[in-house]
């Protein structure tokens, strides 16, 4: 049964999450990130895509009723019900791949990649997804 509380605060939050990287990645480019600022960043970013991949799973059961056990199958299951197009896919899996990449080297501060990412504004498409994803819970198969 769908939880549309749920998805209203999982949007919100989401909106959240991009609105204080937009807020960081519009500062001067002279001016550097302290490194509880690069922190913030970094555990923003972290949540956006976890809270995408959670939503993608969500959509995934309670649209086309397919169980996915763990994150790192929810790719293919999009890309297997075509939710996703090819680019939308590569876009997904940097994300991802950026993602662990935080969450395990941590410890070397590797801020490079994410600063790209910012750069690009990469995180932009999980509002996209999450609008098509829950416009998607309302209609038929």
């Amino acid at each position: 049964m769908r939880d549309v509380e749920w998805e209203t605060s999982l949007y919100e939050h989401q909106h959240a999450m991009i609105k204080r990287l937009d807020a960081f990645r519009k500062r001067s480019a002279s001016v550097a990130y302290s490194k509880d600022e690069i922190m913030v960043i970094e555990h923003s970013f972290q949540l956006l895509v976890a809270s995408m991949l959670d939503l993608a799973r969500y959509v995934l059961k309670h649209h086309y009723k397919t169980d996915i056990s763990s994150r790192k199958e929810v790719l293919h299951a999009l890309i297997l019900n075509k939710d996703v197009t090819y680019e939308q896919a590569e876009q997904i899996k940097f994300l991802v791949v950026l993602r662990d990449k935080i969450l395990h080297d941590y410890l070397e501060e590797s801020f490079v990649n994410l600063e790209e990412a910012m750069t690009l504004r990469r995180y932009s498409l999980v509002e996209v997804l999450t609008k098509e994803w829950i416009t998607r819970l309302s209609s038929p198969i």
